[in-house]
């Protein structure tokens, strides 16, 4: 039997705790490349996650070594500041010192088949000759900044997202040319990559689910309770949940007046914070995010800014709570307005869907229950997880375990 390829998969964040932001799809990427090859795990991140890993991955993937980042964060966010000033890219993990040293102590001892990046960005470290790179990607970075540029609230963060957006831009399709095979988040992602960047060689894996852990409940939720989850420290759930705020949840109140709007995200901003009333809930880091998704009635994703596929969409949908959605939010999901999700991006037709949703359980229950179907059936991260080791194997020659083992 052909031995499994041996992988290095390289991560800016650590992938567990997989709650927040990124270290979803980092955890459930190696989970599934544990499944097919022999992977090692080269990640910056804490002595806590660290030990969390071992955890959590130890039997899967033995192999592993952590870089703590070297310097402070006020350190980090005045050099992020200059390297924008200086007109330079401001991702910061590719200049760690820790991460570079490990990464060519780790390459000299041990021979790789291919090395996967947790970001393009990462093909700025030091990386081996010889050895395929393939880069995974959440979203097009550049094109998030560009998007933020229009539409962030203040001046002076309009003037530095537009400023980096070109930085970023020169910096990310560099990278993206450079590696030998580009995993795109969603086809909207594909077509940026292909279109503004020339890239080529590229496919797609979305995100997904995992649909055992997201069942769904028996409860219909608490009645009249809204719920929008996300990491609060990331600016366009920010901005999404101030246009909710502002202009969306004061109509929901007039057609449903016990509604109630719960925000459960690591981090929220002060403001935010100030907020929190009889019928604003706002939470910070929670241990598992399926209580809040059992109580609520309406799951919301209002967003302005962002790019490739809203992991809470899908565990939403995954715990049959039907969404309502902005055109942007739902990019990446390949659902069904008024069958699986309903969009809205005016702040009348956003408050109607939602409104309509608390009042009128059975069609409640029927979005709720297609979107279980519709998840169930193309993004599970099993049926993702077989579909990147077939383009692995297609693209760069990859062998991997048994089937049968693997399965």
């Amino acid at each position: 039997m052909t031995r499994p390829s041996r992988i290095l998969y390289i991560s800016h964040t650590s992938p567990v705790p997989a709650k927040i932001g990124p270290s979803r799809r980092h955890y459930h990427i190696l989970d599934q490349l544990a499944r097919f090859y022999d992977v090692h795990l080269l990640s910056l991140g804490m002595p806590s996650e660290e030990q969390m890993f071992r955890e959590t991955f130890a039997d899967r993937v033995p192999n592993f070594h952590y870089a703590a980042v070297q310097h402070r964060r006020e350190i980090r966010l005045t050099r992020k500041l200059w390297r924008t000033l200086t007109g330079r890219c401001d991702f910061m993990p590719v200049l760690e010192p820790n991460l570079r040293r490990l990464l060519a102590d780790v390459t000299s001892r041990h021979p790789f088949d291919a090395i996967i990046l947790s970001i393009p960005l990462l093909f700025g470290l030091p990386l081996p000759h010889g050895v395929p790179i393939v880069g995974d990607s959440h979203n097009v970075e550049s094109d998030v900044l560009k998007r933020t540029s229009v539409l962030a609230e203040t001046y002076m963060r309009r003037r530095y997202a537009l400023r980096q957006a070109r930085c970023t831009f020169r910096e990310e399709r560099r990278c993206s040319l450079g590696v030998d095979l580009l995993l795109a988040n969603s086809d909207r992602d594909r077509q940026v990559f292909e279109i503004e960047f020339d890239v080529q060689n590229i496919a797609v894996v979305p995100n997904g689910v995992d649909i055992a852990e997201f069942s769904p409940p028996k409860s219909p939720g608490e009645p009249g309770t809204i719920l929008f989850t996300g990491l609060m420290s990331y600016y366009p759930n920010q901005q999404a949940i101030r246009w909710f705020l502002s202009e969306v949840f004061p109509l929901i109140l007039k057609k449903v007046p016990d509604a109630k709007l719960i925000v459960a995200g690591a981090r929220p901003p002060a403001w935010l914070l100030h907020k929190r009333s009889a019928v604003v809930e706002v939470t910070d880091a929670v241990p598992d995010m399926r209580p809040y998704f059992e109580r609520a009635r309406v799951v919301i994703a209002p967003l302005m800014i962002g790019g490739g596929t809203r992991v809470k969409i899908l565990e939403a949908q995954a715990m049959s709570r039907p969404v309502v959605s902005t055109t942007l939010g739902a990019e990446g999901i390949d659902g069904r307005d008024g069958h699986t999700i309903l969009l809205a991006d005016q702040p009348a037709s956003f408050a109607a869907q939602v409104s309509r949703l608390l009042t009128d359980s059975d069609f409640a229950a029927e979005m709720g229950a297609n979107g279980r179907r519709h998840v169930a059936r193309f993004y599970d991260w099993n049926r993702i997880g077989e579909h990147l080791e077939a383009t692995l194997r297609e693209r760069i020659g990859l062998d991997s375990r048994d089937v049968a083992v693997a399965v």
